[in-house]
């Protein structure tokens, strides 16, 4: 079913059908089926989350040092004029505009305590797609700030909190995995209750601060790749997979802060005598201290733009011929990993956005209403009967096909590779004869061919299939029963 219908399915039921003692809940959360999926950015503190946010946006606008900002939940949106609304927790919102430099702005005006989150609006493409939202580290020492990560991640059954959950998140691993980071990570998927597709579905690892791996004196992508597949295999359950970033370099070279005049810096460092080079990039403490023919301001200005190993790798550019800062940047940026963690969030997230939101706003009105069902109001059963039957429609089906498929994908479930690929043609978008697997026959055929493959699965269900497995097939089984039936 296209996006819309299943969007329009869950509005009409809301309009229509809610008890009235729901419908305030009910108007907003028919908001967040018009907004764009909201992902939200999580990890611990001084992980490079703001980093990685104005990367993926392109843009530097989250502040990255310890500003007023960093402390609180910040959602950026598509809007113009570009500004700041600042919600307090009173109900007040107050705009300001960003900083001279297209920041958020190092201080607020009002106090940070009574700041319930930041709304940024900004005219960047990349936003009418997806919301993100950069959050406050975990494990901070500011425990209340902390707090409201995990209050994001799995909010309570209050109307007006539900409709500000996250659909899905980007979660960044530092070298070690701390406590905070595993409860943060089963807080996400345990927020909607065991069916909910908040799970490994939609939830991406990153492996931030991919240059601070290994030997100082080495390359440490090997290792940084390496020590994302330990965290992937470790987290399967909670994570769809782990990709290594180097965030800093990202940033700089997705959001053009690289200048032509930082080139010409670095072309000076490129054209010294190659032990001398060595030499100079030893320490950070050498590389701006140490006798150079770059001003030490400007190498300080370079270690801001790109660390020491951004600079070794664009030096490598420039001596390849790299000479101006258009291109450096593009290589930069293929050296970064930004672009498979952009490929991971399309893989995982983009084809599948109208079921997040579908699937966040039938949860959430599953909770409010056995919230409000204390003693067993009769509207209330009769809700939850109505809902029920959303969940059974065939419009949100695909939300099951798409888990138990990840299931598979991931190895939580072992499938064959000739079931795996005959599950990926079936919940595929198409006619029903490229989804059987047939070319132009007749319905007749296709009914056979449904027919057969609801046999052939509930035979695998009940003599060989494990449970996992048996889950799996139950969805296989309603899949062609859809199909057998919109045959008819």
């Amino acid at each position: 079913m296209p996006a819309s219908e299943l969007i329009e399915r869950v509005s009409t039921l809301m309009a229509t059908r809610a008890p009235s003692a729901l419908q305030s809940e009910c108007t907003q959360l028919e908001r967040r089926l018009r907004e764009p999926v909201r992902v939200a950015i999580v990890g611990p503190v001084n992980s490079g989350k703001s980093t990685l946010v104005n990367a993926l946006l392109g843009q530097r606008v989250a502040p990255t040092n310890k500003s007023e900002c960093t402390r609180l939940v910040t959602w950026f949106h598509y809007g113009h004029p570009q500004r700041v609304e600042i919600e307090t927790d009173a109900g007040v919102v107050k705009a300001v505009p960003l900083s001279a430099d297209g920041f958020l702005p190092d201080t607020l005006g009002v106090p940070v305590e009574s700041v319930r989150g930041l709304h940024c609006y900004l005219a960047n493409e990349s936003l009418k797609d997806v919301t993100l939202i950069d959050t406050p580290g975990l494990g901070s020492v500011h425990a209340d700030y902390s707090a409201s990560t995990t209050e994001l991640l799995a909010l309570g059954a209050n109307s007006s909190e539900a409709a500000q959950r996250a659909d899905a998140i980007v979660f960044l691993f530092n070298q070690a995995v701390m406590q905070d980071d595993y409860a943060a990570l089963q807080l996400f998927k345990e927020a909607g209750g065991p069916d909910t597709l908040q799970s490994a579905a939609n939830a991406v690892g990153v492996l931030s601060k991919a240059d601070q791996l290994g030997d100082p004196m080495g390359d440490p992508w090997a290792v940084a790749v390496e020590l994302a597949g330990q965290y992937a295999g470790r987290f399967e359950a909670e994570v769809s997979s782990v990709v290594p970033v180097i965030g800093l370099v990202a940033e700089t070279s997705e959001a053009a802060a690289l200048m032509e005049r930082d080139v010409q810096h670095l072309a000076k460092l490129a054209a010294m005598e190659e032990k001398a080079f060595s030499r100079l990039v030893w320490s950070t403490d050498r590389f701006v201290s140490a006798s150079a023919p770059v001003e030490p301001d400007d190498r300080e200005r370079l270690l801001d733009l790109l660390d020491m190993y951004g600079v070794k790798r664009a030096v490598g550019f420039i001596r390849d011929g790299v000479t101006a800062a258009i291109p450096l940047r593009r290589e930069l940026s293929g050296v970064s990993g930004i672009a498979q963690v952009k490929k991971s969030l399309m893989r995982f997230l983009g084809p599948q956005d109208h079921v997040l939101k579908v699937r966040s706003v039938i949860d959430s009105l599953e909770r409010m209403a056995y919230a409000a069902n204390r003693g067993g109001r009769p509207e209330m059963d009769a809700w939850l009967a109505d809902i029920e039957e959303l969940r059974l429609d065939p419009a949100l089906h695909p939300v099951y096909e798409l888990e138990a498929l990840h299931r598979c994908y991931v190895g939580r479930v072992q499938m064959s590779p000739e079931q795996i690929a005959e599950m990926a043609q079936l919940f595929a978008p198409g006619s029903a004869a490229n989804r059987l697997g047939l070319g132009d026959v007749s319905t007749p055929a296709l009914l056979s061919a449904a027919q057969a493959g609801m046999n052939r699965w509930q035979t695998f269900r009940v003599t060989r299939a494990d449970p996992g497995q048996a889950a799996v097939a139950r969805v296989v089984i309603r899949s062609y029963q859809i199909l057998w039936k919109e045959l008819q």
